[in-house]
């Protein structure tokens, strides 16, 4: 009889603790037999070179894994649930279009109930919800409930711990799963919070249609790389100009206001008029029902980008919130 080792205590160094560092994310290729670098840099379309300059010159075996390139400007993948970042100590690789990460970070995200090993097969078994996965080490393919179902690239070892398919779990526990190519980002959204998910309806009479529509659009092309915290406090520095009688009195003026030259870059490139995401639309509508984060804040920049230093030199600064600066 197959013995089941709880928690998977003794698999420590496979699962590992979580933590709040990211690393590099990187395409990755798992090496099958009679694969070389010459071979594998042929099959990826990349020089022998780039292999041996991120991998060395170690000798291959079956089922190790070899980075081919980093993710699209050199960008981390990041993962939220729920709209709050979730951070594991080893970032997280993608392999034929999927996104792996270590089976502990999934697992305490989205609530698995029990983490077993089984040592005589090599693989993970999450449970929860009546819901059983086993996830074979080096296989490419995992087991719902005794159903097989073939995967894109092998579950796998990288950095000292076992790496899983993030869709593929997510999904398996009713969890829904976005990506966002343009940030490297995926989202996952639990059932109950989907139920209380964004609406793009006016929920107050404090505020219009047309209100929600802008300051959704201003908060995407401004923050849509930034955390929620970071969009809800783009938000309200609208919503604090619209109040000030210094500025115009409703949000569209505010966004298109040109009185001292362009005030926001997007309404000059064009991406004001880009649709917005669901979490740009509900860190509006939740500044616009009086979430304030940002006190009476009325300017912000990404001071690595920005060119304008009268913000600066002028202004109070007041909180600084992932790559923005916030100024009174």
């Amino acid at each position: 009889m197959k013995r089941l080792i709880t928690k998977l205590v003794s698999l420590l160094i496979l699962i590992g603790a979580p933590s709040s560092a990211f690393a590099s994310s990187y395409i990755m290729h798992t090496v099958k037999p009679g694969d070389s670098l010459n071979s594998i840099a042929q099959e990826h379309k990349v020089s022998y070179n780039q292999l041996t300059n991120l991998n060395g010159k170690e000798e291959l075996y079956a089922g190790s894994l070899v980075k081919i390139r980093p993710i699209a400007g050199n960008k981390d993948i990041r993962i939220y649930l729920n709209d709050q970042i979730v951070t594991s100590d080893t970032s997280p690789y993608m392999e034929n279009g999927r996104t792996f990460v270590p089976i502990r970070f999934v697992a305490e995200a989205i609530g698995i109930e029990q983490i077993n090993w089984n040592g005589q097969n090599e693989e993970a078994i999450l449970m929860k919800n009546g819901v059983t996965i086993s996830l074979p080490i080096r296989q490419s393919y995992a087991m719902i409930d005794n159903k097989s179902i073939k995967l894109d690239a092998p579950i796998n070892i990288y950095n000292g711990r076992t790496f899983v398919p993030l869709r593929f779990v997510a999904e398996a526990f009713n969890v829904d799963v976005q990506w966002q190519e343009s940030t490297a980002s995926v989202k996952l959204y639990t059932k109950d919070y989907k139920t209380l998910s964004i609406q793009t309806e006016v929920k107050s009479a404090s505020y219009s249609q047309e209100d929600l529509y802008w300051l959704s659009r201003l908060v995407h092309a401004e923050a849509e790389a930034e955390s929620f915290e970071g969009k809800l406090a783009v938000a309200n520095c609208i919503i604090n100009r619209k109040k000030s009688k210094d500025f115009p009195n409703t949000i569209k003026e505010v966004i298109f206001d040109k009185n001292w030259g362009v005030q926001y870059t997007p309404t000059a490139n064009g991406t004001i008029y880009n649709t917005p995401s669901e979490e740009s639309v509900r860190a509006a509508r939740m500044a616009l029902e009086g979430n304030n984060n940002i006190g009476e804040s009325l300017y912000f920049l990404n001071p690595k980008k920005s060119t304008n230093s009268w913000v600066i030199k002028n202004r109070t600064f007041y909180k600084r919130i992932q790559n923005h600066d916030f100024y009174l």
